[in-house]
């Protein structure tokens, strides 16, 4: 076989591999399902209960993404926490999701 030929066949495997990954084999919905539980169960513990996490998606990232209502000192120690957790590869805030002192 030519070296374009293996090539194509590496690329077409590693395509066919992912698309089972992250569709009928669903291991990506299950580790986004696993952070954002451990998320929310880390924003219970710190009473912080109107504020969400989700993973963001399309492509699944390792980024999780912030809604809520939280004051200044609160948003950061929240992102500061939130990246600490297993799986978490950055944690911020979505641009829309105002502080709580700017909601009043």
């Amino acid at each position: 076989m030519s070296r374009s030929v293996v090539l194509l066949l590496g690329i077409a495997a590693t395509l066919a591999v992912t698309a089972l990954w992250h569709g009928p084999l669903g291991a990506a919905e299950r580790f986004a399902a696993s952070v954002e539980g451990n998320a929310r169960a880390q924003l219970d513990h710190d009473e912080m209960t109107q504020v969400q996490a989700h993973l963001q998606r399309h492509p699944l990232t390792r980024r999780l993404i912030l809604t809520g209502p939280a004051d200044d000192f609160q948003r950061g120690e929240i992102v500061r926490r939130m990246g600490e957790l297993p799986g978490v590869g950055e944690a911020a805030w979505d641009a829309s999701s105002l502080p709580a002192e700017q909601r009043r």
